[in-house]
Order: structure tokens, then C-alpha cells, then sequence
């Protein structure tokens, strides 16, 4: 969303006795006010030298003065009370010879703050017939020209600051806002539209008004239009507000109304821009945004809605580079901080992206997306404690922010409490079902709970939204294999191979559904080409520790094993095919030690138990065994009945005879995951 314009042309303002007649008649024109309660608006005063050199020794009572007078007819008729708050220093740009331009080197070089409004006053002489003053309503800054009477700097000042209260332009005789003849009254219209927003919010990162007002505003501005005057002001705020009601075809209609009064507004181009990106029109979209950046090449928001239309296609230099412009021009550009932050996060670039969200941060503490990719940053950094803090702080603020709910699940992830991310990607999905990155996310966390028919599911919804998501393919493969569905997996590795050459863990998986298809060598192959590519992933290791085993290298295969291990020391797979290894070659203590730590790492592993019974067996330590038995059966494993029944008998009898030994199950390679 950014700004418009209101324009008053020098030629066409009233006669000085004119204008000071209608201060006049304003005392009276509502002798019984509306007792309401009273709102102060704090200002932010920046005279450039010009102005302070023109006006010498009297400039800042003169403004004070200015202020004075116009704040006492806002708080007569509006119940607004105008208060400066400080001066600042604005050293204009002596090249601009416009009094747009001007009013984009002040939002440039005077920062707003927390004040409501930067009034902007400049002697600098702009071109022949240029503007006298503007506003802008989403952004409140407000320039003025030296004029050549008090009362003409009154009426202007009157007029602009009724912009930043909603005001349009009008074809309106008598009316203060009428831009071509300015009259001697507020119109009911405008009237109505001040006091709607009398109680706006100036801070740029947030709308002027709050959604239950959005309605009566549009309510409003559509009865002004149905007088057909072809004021081009009523057709761009009415985009506005459609546009901040997501209504994008009503949003294109009144862009397409105001280019047909105004063929170069500016405005209604970047709001017809944002309207046809919003609905996945990106290069319409980019379109537009050069039509604006033609007519008005300064516009920080321009930029910053390019910045969003790169990002969209996957250009991170040129939404980058749209992102920095948009920050060179305005340095407070919380917004902007917090889009570039996301970029490093897709470039995996964590250091800048945490460098940038904590910029937005330090402007507007309160901007919840950039605490979602401040929290998503420390992820990457495996800095899950301060990644939960921020993502809760996000919350706090917007309850429905759907990255940060991602990435509590993410984070739940981490702590291995399965039900809880689930909870948290399904609250992200119901905020919003395109989410691809959730639904993928939601299919893992299924995964991992051994609901393999729900993750697939997620997994293909993923696709379907983003087709070149080669990790949902690789997952989708993760379940096929689980399913003992090898053809299937095969084929999904191998499109997100074709997505993405070097994706190391669909190599690994593609390896695992050779084996499956008894493709040994193919299988060796791909786990080689996957080592070449990552040679810290352990998967690979392990499933050719496994391919080494059924050639009886077990040397071989215990080297790939412990190189696994080593590379994740919490690698379950890896721990139970040692542990499985070492029990096949009789070493029943470093046995016993893998099946204890793959229980440590994962305790819903039956065969682990079931194994350790035996091994117990094999020490006679019959109760232990008998425990570790019951355990596996708690578990749902089916263990030997007559195995069962010898270790009863021993644990009653207390007897020495040599047991009877039932070895464990195969050795179980790891299906790659990520």
C-alpha cells in the first residue's frame, strides 16, 4: 500500500481577502460542535535553509503561529488539536524542481519516528505552475511551499492536513478541497471522511484505519462517486481501501477509473500493480511498477513492490537490489529490512538476514513478520531457544501469522514432541492452505509418526503448490520406501533429482530403493555420487554399510556403520546396524551398548528390546530379559513364543542350560529424510 498525492495549483487559489473571509465564516460555520474527545496530533517541523533564510530571525514563530491558527479550526470542527513536538533539519535538495520531488527528499532525509506527522516547509522555487503542497495518507508527511500571504500558508496547510485525514480532491464549489477554486467551507463529505479518521493511525508499517472502519469508509467514498464529478482522488482511496479489504477486482476497477481521468497517476498504477501480483500476475504486475517508476522514479514503495514481484519469480539479486533502493530512499523502511531478511533466508545467508530483521525490528519493534524471519534465521543457525522466544513475541502480536506458527512446529520438531508440531502446521495451514513449506513440513512430522498415508498427502498438496519443491519430492520418496513401494520411490527421487542434480538426500534414497529393487551396483553408485556431494550426510554411509554386509565385508560394513555414527551421533539406524552387526559376530557387550543407545534415541523401537532380551539371555540375566521382552511385546512386537516361554521357565527355575538363541532381525538401512 503507499501514498497519494493532493495537488493545488498557485494560479488557481482564491484572492487574499477571499481566503480571509472564509477563516471567518469557519468560527461560525458549526457554532454548536459535537462535544467529543479531544485528539492531539504531534508534529515534526523541518524548515529547509532556504525557508529559514527567507524568513529570517522570524521563522519558527511564524510556523508556530501557522500551526496555531490551523490546529484551532481542527479542534472546532474536528475535536484535533495540532501540537509541534520539535524542529529538525532538512537540508533540501537544491536539484529538485518539483514539490513531489521535495516531498521525496523529506520523507528521505527527516525521519517521522513517533511522530504522527512531518510538515515540511520549503522557499525553494519549483517549476512554473507547479503544485504548492502535498500529503500523503498512508505515510504522514506533508510539504509546503513559501507562499506569498499568512492566509494563503493557512488555506494550504488547512488543505493538505485534510489529506492526511481522508480528504480527496474534489469538484466541489465553496469546498476547502476543491483543487482548482478553493471555496470557504468544509463540505459534508469531506466533513464525514475527517471525522472518520480522526482517530487514524499515522505509524507507516500499519493502515490508517483498523478493519471494522474499512466498510464505512468505502461506504463513504463510493456515495461521493456516485455523483460522477470524475474526481480522480475518490477512485484512488476507494483502491486503497478495497485493496487493504483484499477485494483486488474492485481494487483493478477503480485504478482503471482513475487512469482514465488521470492517464499519469502514478497512484493508481502502483495499486493496479499490487492487485495483479497479489494474484499471482507478477509480470503484469512489474508492468506497472515501471509505469510508475517512469512518471515518479523516487517512490520508495515502488521499489519495495518490485522487491516482492522479483521474489515472486525467484530473482533474489534483482528483488535485493529493488529492496536496498527502496531503503536508500527511505532509510525507516521497516518493511523493506524485513523483505530483504527473508531473501538471506532463501540464499541461506543467516548472518545478514538476522542483521537485517533486527534493523526492521529496531524501527518498529512491533512488526510481526520480521520477528518470523528473525525466528526463522536463528533456526538455520540451530539457535532454537531464542527462535522460540522470538516466534511466541510474533504471536503475541498477530495470533494469525502463519511463519511463525511454521516454525514452532519446526522447533517442536527439534525437541522431538511430534504431536505438538503438527498441532502447529495444522494452524498454520488452516491460516493459510497454500502454504507449501507447512504442508511439506506437516507430511515429515507425519512421517515421523508413522502416518504414512497422511504424509503423503501433505507431501503431494506441497507439489501441487510449488511443483519445483524437489525436498517433497525426496520426502514423498522417504514414504514410498516405508511403504515398500519401490517403484514409487524410485520415481519420486528421480524428479527431484532432475529438479535439483546435487540434492544429495534423494541420491541417498534413490540408493535405498535400488536396494529394494536388488539393483545393488546402481544402488552403490548413487550413495558414491551422494558422498561426493555432502561427505558429512550419514545416510549414505549407512546404507552402504548395509550393502557391505550382504557381501559379508563386515569389516567394511562396521566402517561405513561407525563413520555414520560418527557424522550423527544420534543416528538411530546406524547404532541398531551396529548393534545388530556386533551381535552377529558374537560381541554381545558393544551389542547391547548400540541397542541401549538406539532406545535412548528413539524408546518406540521393539526390535532394540527384543534384541537386548536375547543378549540378556545369552549374560543369564533372565529378569532383565524377560522385562526387555515385555517391553518389545508393549511395544506390538511379536516376539518368539518359544523363546518367550524359555526364558519363564529359566527365570523360574533358575537353571544354567545354554540357551536357546533366536537371532535379531536384518540390518535396517535409514531412509534419508529432510
Amino acid at each position: 500500500m503507499r501514498k497519494y498525492f493532493s495537488m493545488v495549483t498557485l494560479s488557481h487559489l482564491l484572492k487574499e481577502i477571499s481566503i480571509i473571509f472564509f477563516f471567518m465564516f469557519l468560527t461560525f460555520q458549526f457554532a454548536s460542535p459535537e462535544k467529543q474527545a479531544m485528539r492531539t496530533v504531534h508534529l515534526k517541523i523541518a524548515a529547509d535553509e532556504e525557508f529559514k533564510i527567507q524568513n529570517s530571525l522570524t521563522w519558527r514563530s511564524d510556523i508556530k503561529l501557522l500551526i496555531s491558527s490551523v490546529s484551532s479550526d481542527f479542534e472546532k470542527l474536528f475535536g484535533i488539536r495540532l501540537k509541534i513536538e520539535t524542529f529538525d533539519t532538512w537540508l533540501s535538495d537544491s536539484a529538485q524542481d518539483s514539490t513531489l520531488g521535495l516531498l521525496m527528499d523529506l520523507r528521505q532525509k527527516v525521519s517521522q519516528q513517533n511522530y504522527d506527522i512531518v510538515l515540511g516547509l520549503t522557499s525553494q522555487q519549483g517549476t512554473r505552475h507547479d503544485i504548492s503542497g502535498a500529503a500523503t495518507y498512508l505515510h504522514g508527511y506533508i510539504i509546503l511551499r513559501q507562499l506569498r500571504s499568512k492566509a494563503f500558508m493557512k488555506l494550504m496547510l488547512l488543505h493538505e492536513l485534510s489529506h492526511l485525514f481522508g480528504a480527496a480532491d474534489l469538484k466541489e464549489g465553496n469546498s476547502v478541497m476543491n483543487s482548482q477554486n478553493p471555496g470557504s467551507k468544509f463540505d459534508e463529505f469531506t466533513r464525514r471522511i475527517i471525522l472518520l479518521n480522526k482517530h487514524r493511525d499515522f505509524n507507516p508499517n500499519v493502515f490508517p484505519l483498523p478493519p471494522n472502519k474499512l466498510d464505512e469508509a468505502i461506504s463513504v467514498y463510493e456515495q461521493r462517486k456516485q455523483l460522477d464529478r470524475k474526481e480522480g482522488d475518490i477512485h484512488i482511496l476507494l483502491a486503497i481501501f478495497y485493496l487493504e479489504k483484499e477485494d483486488y477486482e474492485s481494487t483493478i476497477k477503480e485504478c482503471l477509473q482513475a487512469i482514465q481521468i488521470d492517464p499519469d497517476s502514478a497512484d493508481a498504477y502502483n495499486l493496479y500493480g499490487i492487485a495483479y501480483r497479489r494474484q499471482g500476475m507478477i509480470d503484469k504486475a512489474i508492468q506497472q511498477y515501471e509505469r510508475v517508476l517512469d512518471l515518479q522514479p523516487g517512490l520508495p514503495e515502488v521499489h519495495y513492490n518490485l522487491g516482492i514481484a522479483f521474489s515472486k519469480k525467484g530473482m533474489d539479486d534483482e528483488a535485493i537490489k529493488a529492496y536496498r533502493k527502496a531503503i536508500e530512499l527511505n532509510s525507516d523502511y521497516a518493511k523493506a529490512y524485513s523483505n530483504l531478511g527473508h531473501i538471506y533466508l532463501e540464499k541461506k545467508m543467516t548472518e545478514k538476514a538476522v542483521e537485517c530483521c533486527l534493523k526492521a525490528l529496531e524501527i518498529y519493534p512491533r512488526l510481526d513478520k520480521a520477528l518470523s524471519n528473525l525466528s526463522s534465521a536463528y533456526i538455520l543457525q540451530n539457535n532454537f531457544k531464542e527462535a522460540e522466544t522470538v516466534s511466541r513475541k510474533a504471536l503475541d502480536i498477530n495470533p494469525e501469522l502463519e511463519g511463525a506458527h511454521n516454525n514452532l512446529g519446526i522447533i517442536y520438531m527439534n525437541k522431538k514432541m511430534i504431536d505438538k508440531a503438527i498441532k502447529e502446521y495444522s494452524e498454520a495451514l488452516r491460516i493459510e492452505p497454500g502454504f507449501a513449506e507447512a504442508h511439506h513440513n506437516l507430511g515429515r512430522a507425519y512421517l515421523l509418526q508413522g502416518s504414512f498415508d497422511k504424509a503423503i498427502i501433505e507431501f503431494k498438496s506441497a507439489i501441487r503448490l510449488d511443483p519445483s519443491y524437489y525436498k517433497a519430492y525426496s520426502n514423498l520418496a522417504s514414504v514410498y520406501l516405508k511403504k515398500g513401494m519401490a517403484d514409487e520411490a524410485a520415481a519420486a527421487c528421480n524428479k527431484a533429482i532432475e529438479i535439483m542434480p546435487d540434492y544429495a538426500a534423494a541420491l541417498c534414497n534413490l540408493g535405498q530403493a535400488y536396494l529394494e529393487k536388488k539393483m545393488y551396483e546402481a544402488a552403490e553408485d548413487a550413495c558414491g555420487k551422494a558422498i561426493a556431494l555432502n561427505p558429512d550426510l550419514p545416510e549414505p554411509h549407512n546404507l552402504l554399510g548395509v550393502l557391505r554386509e550382504r557381501e559379508a565385508m563386515l569389516d567394511k560394513a562396521e566402517e561405513e556403520y561407525r563413520k555414520a555414527v560418527e557424522l550423527n551421533p544420534d543416528y538411530f539406524e546406524a547404532h541398531l546396524n551396529l548393534a545388530n552387526l556386533y551381535f552377529k559376530r558374537n560381541l554381545l557387550s558393544e551389542s547391547a551398548s548400540h541397542y541401549r543407545k538406539v532406545i535412548e534415541i528413539s524408546p518406540g523401537v521393539a526390535q532394540a528390546y527384543n534384541n537386548l532380551a536375547v543378549i540378556s539371555f545369552y549374560q543369564k540375566k533372565y529378569d532383565l530379559a524377560f522385562e526387555y521382552l515385555k517391553k518389545a511385546e508393549d511395544l506390538g512386537m511379536n516376539v518368539h513364543p518359544d523363546f518367550k516361554k524359555e526364558v519363564l521357565r529359566r527365570k523360574k527355575e533358575k537353571r544354567r542350560d545354554q540357551p536357546i538363541l533366536f537371532p535379531p532381525l536384518s540390518p535396517i538401512p535409514h531412509i534419508s529424510q529432510y
